[in-house]
């Protein structure tokens, strides 16, 4: 090998890498990824052990402690505060709230990590399909609340709202009111529900 291959092989090599580390310094720092991919379960979905089954009937008296709904038609779902102490569970009611039946297992919540997991909106498509999300957790079933999917935003820093539109199941993301992201910036995501994955269909970044 010649002494000038020598010298720009090294060079290729190190502008390669440096190439790489700055992809991945882009990646990371993408506030918006192209896709989103849920996990199957709920975090700490377990660790209370005296959760009602699926399809249980709230009393009257338990019924006062739904209080994040999501609002109109006759299907409608909700987050139910057992005894209005901080354990929640996902339920939902066929007849415009009027009775509310156990749809799921525990959703994870402030006792269990910070307001992190606390379930702030509720947005359902029927009787199947429920997206629960705060600022860093979509909680997602399509079967009537007997299997969940969730994903899970460490950083704590997106306002998430549903943006449904012919027949589809979107979130628009932005930056939350505290985070540090542009506040013009969003990004819109599709839900797949064979692949239990959020797919970004528009970003708008400054």
């Amino acid at each position: 090998m010649s002494l000038f291959a020598r010298r720009v092989v090294p060079t290729v090599v190190a502008v390669l890498v440096v190439a790489f580390a700055v992809s991945l310094a882009s990646a990371a720092a993408a506030p918006y990824p192209s896709a989103l991919t849920m996990q199957h379960g709920l975090l700490f979905s377990n660790a209370v052990s005296n959760i009602p089954k699926w399809g249980t009937e709230l009393t009257a008296a338990e019924a006062r402690w739904v209080t994040i709904k999501s609002v109109g038609g006759i299907d409608r779902w909700g987050v139910w505060k057992i005894g209005g102490e901080s354990e929640t569970v996902a339920v939902r009611s066929v007849n415009g709230g009027a009775t509310w039946r156990v749809a799921g297992p525990m959703l994870a919540t402030d006792w269990v990590g910070g307001g992190l997991y606390y379930v702030s909106k509720v947005f359902g498509e029927g009787l199947n399909t429920v997206v629960m999300v705060s600022n860093s957790v979509i909680d997602v079933s399509t079967d009537g609340g007997r299997q969940w999917y969730q994903y899970l935003n460490s950083a704590d820093n997106w306002n998430m709202t549903p943006y449904s539109s012919a027949g589809v199941i979107e979130l628009r993301i932005s930056g939350a009111s505290y985070s540090q992201l542009p506040k013009g910036d969003y990004a819109l995501y599709d839900l797949n529900a064979k692949s239990h994955q959020w797919r970004r269909t528009i970003e708008k970044l400054s």
